[in-house]
């Protein structure tokens, strides 16, 4: 699930971000990926392959049916809102042609959002930064209540 830029965040890989800046928080890393952060995993790299950690009984594949069945069986909805929600974790998945599933943020307490760009830095930012860019757009959201 996506590639990151090397040592700085690319405007031309993110065009959007040229408005609303991604705020780099945390050094380049090959051990987590953006799944894996959306699920607050910074230990395992998720994706389906043998490599990988990933749930039992899950197709092995990276479509947007397989990640929401995934969220599904860690507790997580469908929603439509993107805003924040009090007591909930919420994550979007982005897709570029609505099948395959290119990238997962995961919605901070401020309300802005936080991802993993491939084996590059994770970085906060707006919906907006992030959409029109080397992901796509949002394709849908989900919500767990918090524990």
């Amino acid at each position: 699930m996506g590639e990151g830029t090397e040592n700085h965040i690319n405007s031309k890989l993110f065009p959007n971000s040229e408005k609303e800046p991604f705020l780099i928080t945390s050094p380049e890393t090959k051990t987590y990926n953006c799944l894996a952060w959306a699920l607050g995993d910074n230990e395992n790299w998720w994706e389906a392959d043998e490599d990988s950690y990933w749930l039992p009984d899950l197709p092995e594949n990276d479509d947007i049916t397989t990640i929401v069945l995934l969220f599904e069986k860690l507790g997580f909805e469908t929603c439509a809102e993107n805003g924040y929600e009090i007591g909930f974790e919420k994550v979007a998945l982005f897709s570029k042609d609505q099948i395959v599933c290119t990238h997962i943020a995961r919605q901070l307490d401020n309300g802005f959002w936080t991802s993993k760009l491939g084996v590059s830095h994770d970085v906060q930012h707006s919906l907006p930064a992030m959409e029109g860019g080397m992901y796509g757009n949002v394709y849908v959201f989900l919500k767990k209540q918090n524990k």
